[in-house]
């Protein structure tokens, strides 16, 4: 994926599609298509990252509020534990 958000969680966790739905729509900006394309992965660490295509490319101010709005949502949802990268 050449754009992407990727959130890592500092833990193995449990990532459904409703986890994904809401990344998504807290990432509406960077999401211009109806589907989302998403990879669910496991880093030697025993971390669970959850990698989001995104549609067009951002700029350093659209990922820092694309991401505060991701983490937003994520804390809403009940996680703590977790970092998260967007491309630039």
């Amino acid at each position: 994926m050449e754009n992407f958000i990727n959130i890592i969680f500092d833990t193995k966790e449990e990532v459904d599609d409703i986890v994904v739905s809401e990344v998504a729509t807290s990432a509406s900006n960077a999401l211009m298509e109806s589907e989302t394309n998403y990879v669910l992965t496991e880093s030697e660490k025993g971390q669970t990252i959850l990698t989001v295509e995104t549609h067009v490319p951002l700029d350093e101010i659209e990922s820092d509020e694309v991401a505060n709005n991701v983490a937003n949502k994520l804390f809403d949802l009940g996680y703590d534990n977790f970092d998260i990268e967007v491309s630039v």
